[in-house]
């Protein structure tokens, strides 16, 4: 189900994402030109509607493909990051370090609090959102932080499929856009029960003779 339109109605930017099927989480589906042509978006080299500094990409990371040096699509990835602290609350840290490790499934004097983002692109105010959080042992951890290191240095976010699962992201691409939803490091949890729902339907399809 689509969140609520957040733009002016009838601006490009509401249109395009009346057709660009939005997710919980602004992700959307990669419309190419011809729809957005066929709904009055077709784009300057500019992208004037679609620009990363206009009404869309303030609230909405967004990626413009381009063929020929000229916009061939455009999707949403994700919505732009909250600010926050490094720094952990200790009513957060007391929360979470009572909870098992949500890769190792173990809880231990050795299980940290951690930022779900790895980046810390940029710093504000302290996050008080425990969605935000999860624990994990200290070793889960130390991987995590290589991993997040490397996406930053490469541009490239964690393949899955290094550790056996059939996706190397459940949402987005390899690339990261400013989004860490869809990775593995981001939230195992939340990534295994993706995975976990993607399989049960495939299964139940094949046992239906789909």
């Amino acid at each position: 189900m689509s969140p609520p339109n957040p733009f002016k109605m009838g601006s490009k930017a509401y249109i395009y994402f009346e057709i660009a099927n939005v997710d919980s989480d602004g992700f959307s589906d990669t419309v190419p030109l011809s729809v957005l042509a066929l709904h009055g978006l077709k784009t300057s080299n500019g992208g004037d509607w679609c620009r990363t500094d206009g009404s869309l990409g303030v609230i909405f990371n967004v990626e413009r493909a381009l063929e020929k040096g000229k916009i061939s699509s455009v999707r949403l990835c994700g919505y732009r990051k909250n600010t926050f602290e490094r720094r952990i609350d200790k009513l957060m840290r007391e929360h979470y370090r009572k909870m098992p490790c949500v890769v190792l499934a173990v809880s231990s004097g050795h299980v940290e609090v951690d930022h779900k983002d790895g980046r810390y692109d940029r710093y504000g105010k302290l996050s008080e959102n425990p969605l935000d959080y999860q624990p994990l042992h200290k070793c889960a951890n130390d991987a995590k932080r290589t991993h997040c290191k490397r996406c930053k240095e490469s541009g490239f976010r964690f393949n899955a499929q290094i550790l056996g699962y059939s996706v190397p992201q459940y949402k987005g691409g390899e690339k990261y856009n400013g989004s860490c939803i869809g990775c593995y490091w981001y939230d195992p949890f939340e990534f295994n029960k993706r995975i976990s729902d993607i399989r049960g339907v495939i299964d139940a399809a094949y046992d239906l003779g789909l």
